[in-house]
C-alpha cells in the first residue's frame, strides 16, 4: 500500500473509529439479509455475472443499513444528508455470510448472491461524523481521486494493447471486461475529454459480441460524451440507438438516456419537455443522484415560472429527430 493511501486510511479511521459513549436503544447489532440477481447474456463470463449480482446485493444491503442509520441519527437529533447516511451505512456494514448460487431459470443461466450482514452503530462515531462533514468530504474526494488514478493505471496498458486490434475491425480480447471500458469512458468524460471518451466507447459498440443492455449502456455513454462536446445531433442519435436496443436493465442505469434527453431540451430552452424527461429519469433511478435531483428541480422551477411549453424534441435538434417523442414514449 502506498504511503499516501496508508495516511488516508489512518485519518479516515481516526475520524470514524471511535466507539459511541452510549448505545441506548441501538445496543444490539442489526442483522440484514440482502439478495442480488444477474441474468447472464451470451457474452457474459461467470465471474462478471457473479460480481454484478454481488454488486446488486450490496446496494440492497447498504440501502437497508441506511434506514437503520437514519433512525439512529433521528433518535440522536443529528442531521445527515442522504449521501452522508449512505456513507455511514457503508462504513458500518459488515458481511458475515455470503452465498453465490449459479442457477437456471426458464432456460437462462443466472447468478444469485445472498448476503447476511451485520450493522452496528458502535463501529463508527456517528455524532463525530455529523460535526466533521467537511473533513469527511475532503477525504472522500481524495479517495475517489486515488481510485480513479489507480483504475486508469491498471487498464491503460490493456486498453492500448487492444486499440490496435480494434482499429483493424477485430473483436476485443476477452481479458478486457466491459466494465473497464465503461469506467474509462466515464473517467474521460469527467476529466473534460469527451472526444477521447467517444473514441473509447466506440470500440465497444463496434464489437459484434456486445449485445443487450451492455450495448444499450455503451450508446448512452456515447450520447453523454457527445452532449458534453455540445454535439446535440449525435447525442440524440446515440441515445435513440440505446432505446432501440432496450430500455430494461437490472445492471446498467439506462434511465440516464432520459436524463440527457432532458438536458438537451433544457439547453434549447424547451423546459416543459426537459422536465418530463428528467422526471422520468428520476422515477426510474434509485433516487440518490443529487445532480439529477438538482437538474429536475431547476427545470421544474423554470416551467412554473414561464408556464413553459415547447414543441416536440425533433424541433429542438434542428428537425433531425422529429419522431423522437414517439421513440422515447412521450408526446
Amino acid at each position: 500500500m502506498r504511503p499516501r493511501t496508508v495516511l488516508f486510511v489512518f485519518v479516515l479511521l481516526m475520524l470514524v473509529g471511535c466507539p459511541l459513549g452510549s448505545r441506548g436503544a441501538f445496543a444490539a447489532p442489526q442483522i440484514i439479509e440482502a439478495e442480488g440477481v444477474y441474468v447472464m447474456g451470451d457474452s457474459d463470463a461467470p465471474k462478471d455475472a457473479r460480481d454484478a449480482a454481488r454488486k446488486e446485493a450490496m446496494r440492497a444491503a447498504v440501502e437497508q443499513a441506511g434506514v437503520y442509520v437514519e433512525s439512529y441519527t433521528e433518535a440522536k437529533n443529528l442531521t445527515l444528508t442522504k449521501d452522508e447516511v449512505r456513507t455511514v451505512a457503508g462504513t458500518i456494514l459488515r458481511i458475515i455470510k455470503e452465498e453465490a448460487v449459479p442457477e437456471t431459470v426458464r432456460g437462462a443461466w443466472q447468478y444469485r448472491v445472498r448476503l447476511t450482514c451485520e450493522v452496528d452503530t458502535e463501529e463508527v462515531d456517528v455524532e463525530s461524523l455529523a460535526h466533521k462533514k467537511e473533513e469527511i468530504a475532503r477525504l472522500e474526494r481524495e479517495r475517489d481521486a486515488l481510485k480513479a488514478q489507480n483504475s486508469a493505471l491498471r487498464i491503460r496498458e490493456q486498453v492500448a494493447k487492444n486499440a490496435a486490434a480494434a482499429t483493424h475491425g477485430t473483436r476485443l480480447e476477452d481479458t478486457l471486461p466491459y466494465t473497464a471500458i465503461f469506467d474509462e469512458t466515464a473517467r474521460l468524460i469527467e476529466a473534460g475529454q469527451p472526444a477521447e471518451a467517444v473514441q473509447e466507447i466506440s470500440r465497444l459498440i463496434g464489437d459484434p459480441r456486445v449485445t443487450g443492455d451492455a450495448l444499450a449502456y455503451a450508446h448512452v455513454l456515447r450520447g453523454r460524451a457527445y452532449y458534453e462536446m455540445g454535439d446535440d445531433e449525435n447525442a440524440v442519435r446515440s441515445l435513440a440507438a440505446a432505446d432501440d436496443v432496450t430500455r430494461e436493465s437490472t445492471v446498467y442505469p439506462l434511465w440516464r438516456s432520459d436524463q440527457y434527453y432532458g438536458l438537451i431540451c433544457e439547453r434549447h430552452k424547451k423546459y416543459k419537455w426537459a422536465a418530463q424527461f428528467l422526471r422520468r429519469a428520476w422515477e426510474a433511478s434509485d433516487k440518490t443522484d443529487t445532480a439529477l435531483s438538482a437538474q429536475l428541480e431547476r427545470v421544474e422551477k423554470r416551467v412554473k415560472k414561464q408556464g413553459g411549453g415547447g414543441n416536440i424534441i425533433g424541433n429542438v435538434i434542428g428537425g433531425i429527430f422529429r419522431g423522437l417523442g414517439a421513440i422515447v414514449g412521450i408526446g
